[in-house]
């Protein structure tokens, strides 16, 4: 029998992962200046949304509606104070910041008809250094001065690093007013006297909007994030917005609020909103957690507690976890369907599951990162050790189906080397030439030897017929805009044939499985994060539910 060819079902197989992280520096990762002026943007484009929803639900009401947008352009600013509500969302170790949207008219004729554009600025001062972020004239930029105001280096946004600006239309044609606000199931206090509640949604998330009886927006709730205005008239107390130097002129990005016509925003009576939960408790049976890492560590280690280079601080959203506990396998010279690294895995999961018969695992809370999810898979497929219905495996990234980025990796080293200068600052995640077992045995299924085909295929029955399972698989190469952003140059050069998360094919990590959603409420995860962000590494994004592993993990069980 040969290797099959990819077919037309999205969950049948293909690419996966190469180098996971062994040389990150041993710190606690912070989220770094692109997920900052991601979150600025974030900002604006609430305030964008919520500017035009309350006027366009306004205005079927009250056909005196001008005095919304007419505070708001008469002030000088907007001060934006806000807030998250979960951990994973702090700014450089702060839940808190502050933003100045200064409103102002678009001078270009395909915002004609808009109501309002905005500028922004936030500082941000730290121990060491100030970091600025700007948003001008249709433009996004990032600085950094020491704290004598002596600038150290500055630089621009794309517009793929940001909001996408665009979901701004269906958040105003899909906002309505509403008379009570619902929290956990119980009505809970907006602190919205004499004003009017409106609710709206930006990018898969809700918020509800607090509009004053003098037509001013005083504070937004979400679920993971709320925030206050102030309305600035004396214009001494704004910062001056100023683009810092760069050796290029940054990319265009369009942050005028959209024109919607007022007919999209029905008369609907007004009703009840429910926010979801910031956090989750557990609901179930509290087990320990063991969690497995991917390629590209080069020698064991003890099992340890917490592994934040690789992890983050996952174990501190963990409300299922009676104990977690983090493995440190060597995966550099043992490919995924060596007997050892097996062994190995089984040894682990024998050690921390409780209630185990023989070598069955009885109660556990498996979580598995890229390559881990092929020896989990490859050592139940060889009956090196089985799994109970107790064991519940949160299996993120997996590439069941392998790699195309690791036959890049085998092509390049064959021509010479990698050679691209673009590529040399990311060698760690992709793996060097020559290249080492684990990456070779990473190859796309269909491009491999019959053997190795076929224990692909294995592995893959193996976690489908696993009862107790939840997915998480990454679809976008850019991901929480950090440093591991360039994975998008490594799709780019893998050349998949679906989307991905840099390094693994959305076909690959669904394999076998259906009923994905993009929400941290399902079961099955499809995100728009990268490889690097569904280790929970990262964090969670600002803007979209789309983008919060460590949520969906907190709330999968």
């Amino acid at each position: 029998m040969q290797p099959t060819t990819p077919t037309n079902d999205p969950f049948v197989a293909i690419p996966a992962t190469p180098r996971e992280l062994n040389a990150v520096q041993h710190h606690k990762p912070l989220i770094t200046r692109f997920r900052v002026v991601a979150a600025v943007l974030a900002i604006c484009g609430v305030a964008c949304v919520t500017v035009g929803a309350i006027l366009f639900a306004q205005h079927q009401a009250k056909p005196d509606t001008k005095s919304i947008v007419t505070n708001i352009q008469q002030a000088s600013a907007l001060k934006v104070t806000f807030t998250a509500l979960r951990s994973t969302m702090q700014l450089n170790g702060k839940s808190q910041a502050t933003v100045y949207i200064v409103p102002r008219v678009s001078d270009l004729e395909e915002d004609a008809g808009s109501a309002l554009t905005f500028d922004a600025i936030m500082t941000q001062p730290g121990n060491d250094v100030t970091e600025t972020y700007v948003l001008l004239n249709n433009r996004a930029y990032w600085s950094m001065s020491a704290l004598d105001g002596t600038p150290i280096r500055s630089g621009c946004m794309a517009p793929s690093q940001v909001p996408p600006i665009k979901l701004l239309q269906s958040s105003l044609e899909g906002s309505h007013a509403v008379s009570v606000v619902d929290e956990h199931g119980a009505p809970t206090t907006v602190g919205c006297d004499q004003g009017q509640l409106l609710e709206l949604k930006f990018a898969g998330e809700t918020f509800v909007v607090c509009k004053s009886s003098a037509n001013r927006i005083t504070h937004v709730l979400g679920d993971d994030l709320t925030f206050t205005v102030e309305y600035i008239y004396d214009p001494n107390r704004v910062p001056d917005i100023v683009a810092p130097s760069t050796d290029r002129q940054c990319p265009f990005i369009r942050a005028a609020l959209p024109k919607a016509p007022p007919s999209k925003v029905s008369g609907r009576a007004p009703r009840t909103l429910s926010l979801g939960r910031s956090s989750c408790s557990c609901n179930g049976l509290r087990r320990p957690c063991l969690f497995v890492h991917g390629v590209g560590t080069s020698s064991n280690g003890p099992t340890v507690d917490s592994l934040a280079e690789y992890w983050g601080s996952i174990q501190d959203n963990a409300p299922c976890c009676s104990s977690t506990k983090f493995v440190q396998m060597e995966t550099v010279k043992r490919g995924w369907a060596d007997a050892e690294i097996q062994d190995d895995f089984c040894r682990f999961a024998l050690q921390y599951g409780t209630n185990n018969n023989g070598t069955t695992v009885g109660d556990l809370i498996l979580v598995t990162h890229s390559m881990g999810n092929l020896v989990a898979g490859g050592a139940l497929a060889t009956r090196r050790c089985s799994f109970s219905e107790g064991v519940s495996w949160i299996s993120l990234s997996a590439p069941m189906q392998g790699s195309k980025t690791a036959n890049l990796l085998e092509q390049k080293c064959s021509s010479g080397g990698w050679g691209d200068a673009v590529i040399k600052g990311i060698l760690n995640l992709v793996g060097k030439c020559p290249a080492e077992r684990a990456f070779l045995q990473l190859k796309h299924q269909t491009t491999v030897d019959l053997t190795l085909h076929d224990q692909y295929a294995a592995a893959q029955r193996a976690r489908i017929n696993h009862p107790a399972k939840k997915l998480l698989c990454g679809v976008s190469s850019v991901g929480l805009i950090t440093k591991g952003s360039a994975l998008k140059f490594v799709s780019s050069l893998s050349n998949h044939d679906t989307e991905n998360d840099g390094v693994v094919d959305f076909w690959s990590c669904g394999v076998g499985v259906s009923g994905f959603g993009d929400s941290t409420r399902n079961t099955h995860y499809k995100a728009s994060l990268n490889h690097l962000d569904t280790s929970f590494r990262n964090g969670d994004g600002w803007w979209g539910d789309s983008r919060k592993p460590v949520k969906w993990f907190e709330c999968a069980l």
